[in-house]
């Protein structure tokens, strides 16, 4: 079976991992220490979203790109230009991230649909590597929903992620360049 899927582009492992359903859970406590592990020289992190607006996320970027971490986002359009999320983008530009080296806002490359997943991948200097997942998005309404995090202790579920990221960055900045920088 493992091979009928990898043929297909599926991920399929064993993974140590950690779930938690929101609200019975503290989705934010739970996602604010996964995210310390971004704030370090060396660290890499890779978030793909939909509804950001959680300031404890952006403070997190901010810290972690003041730490000179390798950070990357892709935020969805629909959602970007809310009122809600687009003032946190600026404070990621006020902060010193580079539209466009830091972030990119767009969409699906099919029929230029959203991108609805909610994931982040860090690597930490040491070498670990966690992955965030599930239906809680980014913001504070999302503890008081009925939501899921997952947190995954694979690095192959992080390249498998971190694939699919590569892939739709190299795509939004070919073919959106309306939703970046000055365009916007």
């Amino acid at each position: 079976m493992s091979q009928v899927l990898a043929a297909l582009g599926i991920l399929h492992e064993t993974a140590e991992q950690t779930r938690i359903i929101t609200p019975y859970a503290d989705g934010l406590k739970a996602f604010e220490a996964f995210l310390a592990g971004a704030a370090a020289p060396g660290a890499k992190l890779r978030t793909m979203i939909y509804g950001c607006t959680l300031q404890p996320f952006f403070d997190a970027l901010i810290e972690a790109h003041r730490c000179s971490a390798d950070v990357k986002v892709i935020f969805d359009h629909t959602q970007a230009t809310g009122r809600a999320e687009a003032p946190q983008i600026e404070r990621l530009c006020e902060a010193g991230l580079v539209d466009g080296e830091h972030f990119l806002i767009g969409t699906s490359p099919v029929h230029h649909q959203i991108v609805h997943l909610k994931a982040t991948v860090i690597w930490t200097p040491d070498g670990k590597v966690g992955v965030e997942d599930g239906s809680w998005n980014y913001s504070t309404n999302a503890s008081q929903q009925m939501n899921d995090l997952c947190f995954t202790a694979s690095p192959g579920l992080a390249d498998y992620y971190t694939q699919a990221f590569e892939r739709l960055w190299a795509w939004v900045l070919a073919n959106e360049p309306q939703y970046q920088g000055d365009a916007r």
